[in-house]
């Protein structure tokens, strides 16, 4: 949902502090709907890039009319409560809206019911251990190879696309996490300072390093990286399948047109 500008980055503000931020690009979060209706009224919604919601029992039906076309992202904070999902597909009338996934156990559960409800998806994952590599691979096979997924899961659609397109990315972009183009402001109001400087010597060899940028050696450097790599490698797979099916298609109907 962000582009990268580092010249002008994206501030990402609770709501509380969004006054001290207006005219700036930002993301506002809050845990309250009413709370996002309320700071961002009379604003100009053109610099809002997302709002970010973190998943509530509360009523979001003051979102629904709500700066119409605004991306919503919805923070399911419980992943094992996923049947809340279904209490947000109104909002798809009026708004984009994504649901961020963490990385806990039965989290593909979630994910299956986010698409299926035909939200976008974006995993919340850090140094997944083996048991959420094993559920991640699932769910990358059902990305890649169930029919009815309609929108993107991230961070698996952007690889995909910088695979078959054979251009660099970062992880770090990708998952909003870089902050040279993301700050992020927290509660307290003031800015968070990461230090993602995270590559090792492992790093400098690995075949995905104009991809990863060492985001899967934070913020323990001794991580395991060969689950991930394993992920990495089916998507440059997929990519390579589908570029060769499309050009065996351009093939054929070449020769059909001969």
């Amino acid at each position: 949902m962000v582009t990268q500008n580092i010249a002008s980055p994206v501030y990402h503000v609770p709501a509380k502090w969004f006054d001290r931020y207006r005219g700036r690009d930002v993301i506002v979060r809050s845990s309250s709907p009413q709370e996002l209706v309320e700071c961002l009224r009379g604003a100009d919604l053109a610099s809002v890039r997302f709002i970010q919601l973190f998943s509530t029992l509360e009523d979001t039906s003051c979102l629904e009319s709500f700066g119409p076309g605004i991306p919503v992202d919805i923070v399911l904070e419980n992943p094992a409560q996923y049947q809340q999902l279904y209490s947000y597909t109104n909002l798809l009338d009026s708004h984009p809206v994504r649901i961020t996934i963490s990385l806990v156990s039965g989290f593909s559960k979630a994910v299956k019911l986010a698409i299926s409800l035909r939200y976008a998806v974006k995993l919340e994952v850090q140094q997944p251990d083996e048991d959420q590599l094993a559920e991640l691979e699932s769910v990358l096979d059902l990305y890649l190879h169930l029919s009815s997924v309609s929108q993107p899961i991230e961070f698996f659609h952007s690889l995909l696309l910088s695979f078959y397109r054979n251009e660099p990315v970062s992880l770090w972009e990708i998952t909003e996490t870089d902050p040279r183009s993301v700050l992020y402001v927290g509660d307290d109001g003031s800015v968070v300072n990461v230090d993602i400087n995270s590559e090792t010597q492992e790093c400098h060899e690995c075949e995905f390093r104009d991809r990863c940028h060492g985001y899967f050696k934070f913020p323990d450097q001794n991580y395991d990286c060969d689950g991930v790599k394993h992920l990495f490698r089916a998507l440059a797979n997929a990519a390579t399948e589908v570029r060769q099916d499309l050009e065996n298609f351009k093939s054929m109907e070449a020769q059909a047109h001969s």
